[in-house]
């Protein structure tokens, strides 16, 4: 018979909830506990001037759940006897001789991670393929460089791996940013590149743009853990594969709550994998551009667009006819280079109504609209709704 409970259970969580994915992973675990607590919790977050527990019983905890950031509270989670469950383990702690091999724990799949990366750059058309793993080299960075790997190796591609780093190179970004770059400029493009998570994939991005390297022309980017301050802050914004932080959360409260009820007596792994892909600016849901003109043209017209430029501006600065860049661009896009200046207006103009609470006059303004009547007219025709309609919704 499962225990009964005769007072409120005490759970300690320790989780780095300064980035997303743990966030995320708290919010998984708040879920189950809506459903099937109340739980007292007390969450430790790895921040300058929180109350830690040096001793969970004497806060009276009845279980433990802890991510992989578990840096100088190893010593108290290794002596606790408390139920405790693991999230993201890294490997030293499953070894036989780890106090922590006793433990269940929710784990990542890296390799599908990888997988599901191969499969969005396949179905995108690409033919050439690169790997940016973690800094560290670390074991789940491994899994989804290899999960990559091998779907292309299925369909018959190869991938080029950037390799380890130094001790040098690991300490000072100036130090590795010279070798990447080198990386970078001989691989042959276009080429779609996979990075292990966003701060390694803001890395790769922010070299490229530094060395005049096009993105996602030359190169596509897509990362990891969808954390929307990087992929938004990014220019272009960074596409992401968003993994099921928040399933993970909910699994290990589950696990934990198992066995404070002293239902499960044996240790479980449970695997999360992917969620979706966001995908944004940094890979294209079209053919990679491989002709130099036009990736040009649709450079400027992306820096330039909501500036109020025309045709003749674009033409200007590729320094070729009209009649030959029209040519040219229409056969690579499927479209005219007045369509393109259109389409990334009115992308602009829809991430403002969505996402701000600007007036349609100031929209207007900063897209590059002369009257706010055009504005409405083209907005109607194009998405099927005014432009209120489209902010009601979100």
């Amino acid at each position: 018979m499962p225990k009964i409970f005769t007072q409120t259970p005490r759970v300690v969580v320790i989780l780095e909830t300064c980035v997303q994915p743990d966030r995320e992973k708290l919010n998984g675990i708040f879920k189950y506990v809506r459903f099937y607590g109340p739980w007292h919790l007390h969450i430790i977050q790895n921040r300058v001037g929180e109350q830690r527990l040096a001793h969970f019983e004497t806060w009276d905890a009845n279980g433990v759940i802890v991510g992989q950031s578990m840096l100088d509270m190893e010593e108290t989670l290794a002596r606790t006897k408390l139920p405790l469950v693991l999230i993201d383990p890294l490997p030293r702690h499953l070894t036989p001789s780890s106090p922590f091999s006793r433990c269940s724990h929710v784990q990542n799949d890296s390799a599908g991670v990888g997988v599901a990366a191969a499969d969005y750059f396949l179905g995108h058309g690409f033919k050439r393929f690169a790997y940016v793993g973690e800094v560290l080299d670390r074991l789940w960075s491994r899994g989804r460089g290899q999960g990559f790997a091998d779907r292309l190796r299925e369909a018959g591609f190869t991938c080029q791996n950037y390799v380890p780093l130094t001790d040098a190179e690991i300490n000072d970004w100036a130090v590795e940013q010279s070798k990447l770059t080198r990386w970078l400029a001989a691989l042959p493009k276009p080429v779609a590149l996979f990075a292990a998570m966003d701060i390694r994939a803001r890395q790769v991005l922010d070299t490229c743009l530094m060395n005049n390297i096009k993105v996602p022309d030359e190169v596509a980017i897509l990362g990891v853990d969808n954390d929307e301050q990087l992929c938004l802050g990014s220019a272009p914004t960074l596409s992401s594969i968003e993994c099921d932080m928040g399933q993970c959360g909910f699994m290990a409260a589950q696990l934990l709550d198992e066995q404070m009820r002293g239902k499960r007596k044996r240790k479980v792994m449970l695997t999360y994998g992917v969620k979706k892909i966001a995908e944004r600016q940094s890979t294209q849901a079209e053919q990679p551009v491989q002709d130099q003109l036009v990736v040009r043209a649709i450079e400027f017209i992306r820096l330039n667009a909501c500036e109020g430029i025309g045709v003749t501006e674009v033409v200007a600065h590729l320094k070729v006819s009209r009649r030959l860049a029209e040519l040219r661009f229409r056969k690579t896009c499927g479209r005219s280079i007045l369509d393109e200046i259109q389409k990334v207006r009115l992308e602009r103009v829809k991430r403002l109504v969505t996402e701000t609470d600007f007036s349609i006059r100031e929209i207007t303004d900063r897209s590059g609209y002369q009257t706010d009547d055009h504005l409405r007219r083209i907005f109607k025709r194009q998405f099927g709704m005014t432009m209120r309609e489209c902010r009601r919704q979100g």
